[in-house]
């Protein structure tokens, strides 16, 4: 069930396109961007949004949503965007990241808040990444939350809290689990 999409809605398929690069490791190891295709937006939830892409000829789908409020004006900042994303040849799902809009510290370690659960994310090529164990776990409080938190130091800067809306997630979560399952 799709729902009418909020002012928000129409800035995440751009804020997604900037930030997609970051997305996945494999991104990071392919040189040849030549093999891979642009997201294309395939739902809108409210304040979260549903992509969908060929990378090395594999489908990649993934859920977006922008950030709402940041504790900090970083010079210079990209779209920061929350992201899980569903990887079906590779039977990857769930896969939860942040990108900050800027590279967090090398070696740190990023704190997500979802109400009262927290859990700490581990930082590769600037990107904050969940452990794979963790993944599911944050789902199930993402599915039950109205607000997350990231908090994280910025490579040679200030530490930042930022806050991302909750609101459309199970509608979106239960799209992507049906457009997108991983390979059995």
């Amino acid at each position: 069930m799709m729902f009418r999409p909020t002012a928000l809605g129409a800035l995440l398929f751009s804020i997604a396109l900037l930030a997609f690069a970051g997305i996945g490791p494999a991104r990071a190891a392919d040189s040849d961007a030549a093999d891979s295709s642009l997201p294309s937006l395939e739902g809108l939830y409210y304040d979260w949004s549903l992509y969908e892409m060929q990378e090395n000829g594999n489908r990649v789908c993934y859920l977006s949503s922008g950030l709402e409020r940041s504790s900090d004006a970083v010079p210079r900042r990209r779209p920061a965007v929350v992201l899980v994303t569903n990887r079906p040849a590779e039977g990857k799902k769930a896969n939860v990241s942040v990108n900050a809009g800027f590279p967090y510290e090398d070696g740190g370690t990023v704190l997500m808040s979802i109400g009262r659960k927290q859990f700490h994310l581990i930082v590769s090529g600037g990107t904050a990444w969940a452990e794979d164990s963790d993944d599911l776990q944050i789902i199930a409080a993402i599915r039950g939350g109205s607000t997350l938190v990231v908090t994280g130091r910025m490579k040679s800067g200030p530490t930042t809290t930022d806050t991302f809306s909750l609101k459309g997630f199970p509608q979106a979560y239960a799209a992507i689990v049906k457009e997108c399952p991983p390979a059995r």
